[in-house]
């Protein structure tokens, strides 16, 4: 079959979604075809669109715009004989409806922090199968009347290939995973937590792709402590994930999370996580197996009207001293390298086969 994939394409967690969706594709023995849309023309990095590295791939369009022309849409699918198209966050509902009514099949998700039950029935309409890879965003869904098959995401081969190097140094190092330092970062309270804990053993790399106003609070408490490292670039992909694998603890907390890539990324570098005790990062992190949870406290609420937490900030602290413990440390990695069998990426991939085929 001939698959399409809709996504923006450059170095985020979505766009990596769909460069990993399409790898699934491939795998399965279609063919896949990539319809590049544009980053929206406001905030960081605004109209990005990525054809170098990783990203310079054969058979991507890019589209003119975030918000793709139906007649661009149309000319992608004729070009390529579209048999289906795999969306991750694309609410054009009467686009995709126009495309079902020509015969291709729609299929896509949609992350819950952004997902309201106002969307339900234009995703209907437009959507031949809706599906969900967390189980949170499962069962609220499923509240609605919208029942949505999962495809539990797993850890791509692409994280395994990682060289992972553990320093003999006497250092234990943190790394908090900011990407664009958005609203669902609780950057500050990890700074704080981090600040507080006892050991001069003890660093904490905090890793940002872009500048933001939010810096202004944050580069001061960094500032502070020389234990603390902040590294700003847009890092090329396998460069990004070299500089992660190679610290000790990931620490991963969340006001809220659609997928949270960063988890299945320490998981495959072996390296335990600090999350706060919320869907999805339970689903992924398993307190004192794979890493430690922590309570969190309201904090408002996402756009789609899901509760956001914020992490304890003297659970945090007491998390980040435990994990340095070399004995609790080397227990953690086993229990985390032993994880891995829980995220296989075959059952990514088998999951995602039925859902094209149906």
């Amino acid at each position: 079959m001939n698959v399409g994939i809709v996504s923006k394409w450059f170095n985020r967690g979505q766009p990596v979604v769909g460069r990993y969706i399409r790898s699934a594709v491939d795998e399965l023995g279609h063919r896949s075809f990539v319809l590049a849309k544009p980053r929206r023309e406001k905030g960081p990095m605004a109209g990005a669109l990525e054809r170098t590295g990783v990203w310079d791939q054969p058979d991507v369009t890019a589209a003119s715009s975030f918000e793709t022309p139906l007649a661009e849409y149309e000319a992608w699918v004729e070009a390529n004989s579209l048999d289906v198209i795999l969306c991750d966050q694309n609410y054009q509902f009467e686009q995709l409806a126009r495309l079902r009514a020509r015969g291709v099949r729609i299929v896509g998700r949609f992350v819950w922090e952004h997902f309201t039950r106002e969307h339900v029935e234009p995703a209907l309409a437009a959507y031949d199968v809706v599906y969900s890879v967390t189980r949170c965003e499962q069962e609220r869904y499923a509240g609605w009347g919208l029942e949505t098959p999962r495809v539990p995401w797993g850890i791509h081969p692409e994280l395994l290939g990682v060289p992972t190097h553990r320093s003999d140094d006497g250092l234990v190092r943190f790394v908090f995973p900011g990407g664009f330092l958005g609203h669902r970062k609780p950057a500050e309270p990890v700074v704080e937590a981090f600040r507080a804990a006892r050991g001069e053993h003890l660093r904490l790399l905090v890793k940002a792709q872009v500048e933001r106003s939010r810096l202004e609070v944050l580069l001061p408490m960094i500032e502070a402590d020389p234990r603390i490292d902040l590294r700003l670039a847009d890092e090329r992909w396998h460069e990004h994930l070299a500089a992660i694998a190679a610290n000790d603890v990931s620490i991963s907390p969340s006001r809220w999370e659609g997928l949270g890539l960063p988890l299945y990324e320490a998981v495959a570098f072996g390296m335990p996580t600090i999350a706060n005790d919320d869907p999805p990062m339970n689903e992924v992190v398993t307190d004192d197996v794979n890493g430690v949870l922590v309570p969190s406290h309201p904090d408002g609420t996402a756009r789609s009207g899901i509760p956001a937490r914020r992490p304890d900030v003297g659970a945090m602290t007491a998390a980040i001293e435990h994990v340095a413990d070399p004995t609790v440390l080397e227990r953690l990695r086993r229990g985390t390298e032993a994880s891995r069998a829980d995220h296989r990426w075959e059952r990514t991939v088998a999951a995602l086969g039925e859902l094209i085929v149906r």
